[in-house]
């Protein structure tokens, strides 16, 4: 083989192994000691680009954590100076790298050329969507669980309860306005029906996690505006104001149950209302995408702490205090969006709001 025919081999052989490089869909660098980029794959050049992450043209030459993370210094969690002959591949998770991302991060040594230069491969593999679907399924195995486990509870609870609540009310319509008991009476009266409102609630939230078909054609703009007049009492009592923000005119028809949605909606609001203690406003947005219309339902009040943002569809979970609540308004309020084929999700700012955001199926 001449020495020109030896150059066109490797050559070819460069080119395929850079093609099955490039083929690959996760995003893979290498780099020298100094973190300093040597080659990336064209996954890497794409994510660089799309996220907007530096100057796409000065990818080789540059520090790893400059171009990815944006930083001056190495990451706090990297592992890349712990790979060595003896430990050659390691593997972490970090979410710091961008922003509402999630990556897992292998690292595999590469054995020190002529020049005693160490390299770096370092693979990149985006689990956020994986990390999302576990907690999803996770949270929905929880509702299942729960739901069983409260629709006995409150079978249990609900007859001797209504015994309670019955005998005590007989007795109250015997009893004359001078009984020094009367007072006694009227309170347990008040907190048997407590306790049958809570009850009430077990039961819905366990009948949620059946599938339940729902055929009625609803306009759902109509059907919030309905729950806004119903609690409009309330809005004015809090100073709180309304502002629609209807971004078109489409039909937004969907299949439903006209009392579910209203439940729905009057949970959105009523928490939006106690999270606003000195007064303010809701937004109401309406559009649509797709084959979805989406509803966004902004408040300004206190915000939830990201520590506990992921927790508040949870049944039972609540930050309000002993009486205000019983935890179950925004888990049944998750059960009735799913039940509907919807979705709903939130976002949050510590003392500037919350808006919650939920896609309905419109009707086909």
């Amino acid at each position: 083989m001449t020495s020109k025919d030896n150059y066109n081999f490797m050559e070819d052989l460069k080119q395929q192994w850079l093609s099955m490089i490039d083929a690959i869909a996760d995003p893979l660098i290498l780099i020298d000691s100094d973190y300093n980029i040597i080659r990336q794959n064209k996954a890497y050049f794409y994510m660089v680009e799309n996220h907007k992450l530096d100057n796409i043209t000065k990818i080789p030459g540059n520090k790893c954590y400059n171009i990815f993370a944006k930083r001056n210094l190495p990451c706090e969690h990297c592992l890349v100076q712990k790979v060595n002959e003896n430990d050659k591949n390691i593997k972490w998770t970090s979410d710091s790298l961008i922003e509402n991302k999630e990556f897992e991060i292998l690292v595999h040594y590469v054995p020190a050329n002529e020049k005693n230069n160490l390299r770096y491969v370092v693979h990149y593999r985006d689990i956020s969507d994986q990390k999302n679907l576990q907690k999803t399924l996770a949270h929905s195995d929880k509702l299942v669980a729960i739901g069983k486990l409260a629709g006995g509870v409150a079978h249990e609870i609900n007859s001797p309860l209504a015994g309670v609540l019955a005998f005590t009310q007989i007795v109250l319509s015997e009893m004359n306005e001078e009984n020094p008991h009367k007072e006694d009476l009227e309170q347990i009266e008040i907190a048997a029906r407590k306790c049958k409102e809570i009850v009430e609630n077990l039961l819905n939230f366990a009948r949620l996690e059946a599938h339940v078909e729902v055929k009625n054609e609803i306009q759902l703009l109509a059907e919030i505006q309905k729950t806004v007049k119903l609690a409009k009492g309330l809005l004015t009592q809090k100073n709180i104001t309304v502002v629609w923000d209807i971004l078109d005119n489409s039909d937004d028809t969907i299949y439903g149950n006209n009392g579910q949605i209203g439940q729905i909606f009057l949970n959105l609001i009523s928490n939006a209302i106690q999270a606003m203690k000195n007064g303010g406003v809701i937004e109401i947005e309406k559009s649509t995408e797709n084959d979805f219309v989406c509803i966004k339902i902004k408040d300004t009040g206190c915000g939830i702490h990201p520590d506990i943002i992921n927790k508040i569809f949870d049944p039972f979970f609540t930050t309000k205090t002993v009486g205000e609540g019983t935890g179950l308004g925004l888990s049944i309020t998750y059960s009735l969006v799913k039940q509907h084929g919807g979705s709903i999700t939130v976002e949050s700012v510590i003392n500037e709001g919350s808006e919650f955001i939920l896609k309905f199926p419109l009707k086909k």
